[in-house]
């Protein structure tokens, strides 16, 4: 194997632990497979990977909206709050 390949055992593993670095890291390899059968199984494991990832983006999304109100409801009710007795 070389520094610019990645095995199916590799790609598991990543995406077994959701490492998101690794996936990064080896999505810019060429994967390294001795049958078709294990490209096949390659291949459904980034079709896996896609899907893992586009799941956390629409959380991360949501996440942020949910930020995006609690920081806009604070700040509505700093202003509120806010007595100017000049």
């Amino acid at each position: 194997m070389s520094a610019d390949t990645f095995t199916l055992n590799e790609l598991k593993l990543a995406f077994i632990n959701e490492d998101i670095e690794k996936l990064k890291e080896i999505s810019k390899k060429t994967p390294e497979f001795s049958s078709v059968e294990e490209a096949q199984e390659i291949k459904n494991y980034i079709l896996k990977i896609n899907n893992m990832l586009l799941s956390k983006k629409t959380e991360l999304f949501k996440e942020m909206q949910k930020i995006k109100k609690l920081k806009e409801f604070q700040e509505e009710k700093e202003v509120k709050n806010f007595d100017f007795k000049g």
